[in-house]
């Protein structure tokens, strides 16, 4: 292992902040946030989250940051660019095991990730959930500057309901529209 190994993955990270967030370009959102934005909220709320589950928020927010890294190589795949989701998950795998490749925590990040993708974990469920309640916040906030723009689609997504009781509340609390 070499230390600029992690400098060029860090570097290689370094690249969500400019990768925007593709489902809101294509309802005509101008200045869309940044996967990187929207890893970093999905953490900090599952920090605080997991802190009040008495769950393993390590592995939590672990998860969060995790689990859009591969969109560094393969971009934001939407559900409406015709991708099923076991392609989708093929290519973001792939993308992850290149990323990860040269540093030795590789196999333990890609655990992680495997874990959060299948949902096999309490802590994975609520980060599942919790990736969901930022993308519904998100929408809310453009709603509010866009009340132009439809985007009744992402804030629906609440109507699939939550695997945890803890989420589903805090949406049902959110006011919108």
């Amino acid at each position: 292992m070499v230390m600029k190994d992690y400098l060029e993955l860090f570097e290689r990270i370094g690249r969500l902040k400019s990768t925007d967030r593709e489902g809101w370009k294509r309802v005509g959102i101008e200045d869309v946030e940044s996967v990187a934005d929207h890893s970093f909220r999905s953490a900090f709320i599952g920090l605080v989250l997991g802190e009040r589950s008495g769950l393993d928020t390590d592995k939590i927010v672990k998860m969060l940051l995790l689990h859009d890294l591969a969109e560094v190589e393969t971009g934001d795949i939407t559900p409406h660019e015709g991708i099923s989701k076991k392609e989708k998950r093929a290519l973001e795998k792939g993308a992850l095991e290149d990323l990860f490749d040269p540093i030795e925590e590789k196999e333990g990040l890609i655990e992680l990730w495997d874990e959060f993708e299948t949902g096999q974990s309490m802590e994975a469920k609520v980060a599942r959930d919790i990736d969901t309640l930022e993308m519904i916040l998100q929408a809310v906030e453009y709603q509010e500057e866009y009340p132009e723009k439809d985007l009744s689609e992402f804030i629906e997504e609440k109507e699939k309901g939550f695997e945890t009781s803890q989420i589903e509340n805090l949406v049902e609390n959110l006011t919108y529209g």
